[in-house]
């Protein structure tokens, strides 16, 4: 776990370094935009439909105009991640697995249901 918690955190250090963006910023950015972006789009294909596109980027477009220091925003909803990782110490994983379990492997997970129950849907 601790090899993949690694390479997540360089590779966000390198997209710090290449867009400007602090290590908090391109957090933020993928695991609270992109990511989710990408599931609505598979379960708007799903459907059939562009109403949880709509609404995610209704929702994102939303927040860029009510958030005033988009660091400041980062920062506080960082802080408030690594609190909720540090939570499951109680149960016994520690911060590194916490992050690998629900920064890496459910998104990989629930992205290959999405792409799978897409792909069944189309034939």
């Amino acid at each position: 776990m601790e090899t993949i918690f690694k390479s997540v955190y360089h590779t966000l250090k390198w997209l710090e370094a290449l867009t400007g963006f602090s290590y908090r910023e391109v957090n933020i950015i993928l695991y609270f935009i992109i990511i989710p972006g990408i599931f609505s789009y598979y379960i708007g294909t799903l459907f059939k439909s562009k109403i949880p596109v709509i609404g995610f980027s209704l929702g994102i477009l939303i927040l860029c105009i009510a958030i005033p220091d988009f660091k400041v925003f980062s920062s506080k909803v960082f802080d408030t991640a690594v609190d909720f990782l540090n939570w499951f110490e109680s149960i016994g994983l520690n911060y590194i697995q916490a992050s690998v379990v629900f920064c890496v492997i459910m998104p990989v997970l629930i992205g290959i249901v999405l792409v799978l129950l897409k792909k069944r849907r189309l034939n």
